[in-house]
């Protein structure tokens, strides 16, 4: 586990820092649509700001796969399809923190005071960790309440599984070098299909 955390250190902190600078700005545009109170801008600017999140996910792990496959293929390290996996997971312990102690929280708040007030300083921890699904938690609600996505406890924990598969998948694809987009993005074979 020491050469694990030794080999992809900097992955994990360079899908954290990601995490922390696409969170502000899905905050910042979920926060700016619902105070003009249009539904559509803020469901649309929800799913741009999880899509966006989730390719700056997708990237930096493919990457990681691609290079791992050579690293492979010379027998350097031994093929370990989980590694996009664990690596989510050891980028996801803030979250999984937040969700947990939301957890904890949760059964108390009508009672007791400090499940109120850790309830409180996790909504803006989350905001600022987890900002990019605000918009989307905010405005889908759970029936019979009525009552928005982000009050209830096993939201936090449902919004780490894109990010868990999305690296998974990610790392696979790069590590078998498969490109999803690059029929999009590779202008030169797509003139050459057309020849």
């Amino acid at each position: 586990m020491k050469n694990f955390f030794s080999q992809y250190s900097y992955s994990m902190i360079k899908m954290f820092v990601n995490q922390i600078a696409i969170s502000i700005f899905g905050f910042v545009l979920a926060m700016a649509a619902i105070a003009a109170d249009k539904l559509i801008l803020t469901v649309i600017l929800g799913v741009f700001s999880v899509l966006f999140y989730l390719f700056l996910i997708y990237t930096t792990t493919w990457e990681i796969g691609a290079k791992d496959r050579i690293a492979v293929d010379v027998g350097k390290k031994p093929y370990r399809p989980h590694t996009g996996l664990l690596l989510s997971l050891i980028a996801n312990i803030p979250n999984f923190i937040i969700a947990f102690l939301y957890a904890i929280a949760y059964p108390f708040m009508a009672e007791h005071r400090w499940a109120g007030n850790l309830n409180a300083a996790l909504n803006l921890i989350s905001a600022i960790m987890e900002g990019m699904y605000r918009g989307l938690i905010s405005i889908i609600t759970v029936p019979p309440s009525g009552d928005a996505l982000y009050k209830f406890w096993w939201t936090y924990f449902l919004i780490i599984i894109p990010a868990l598969i999305t690296a998974w998948v990610a790392y696979f694809t790069g590590f078998k070098n498969f490109r999803m987009f690059a029929q999009y993005f590779n202008k030169k074979s797509n003139q050459d299909l057309k020849k």
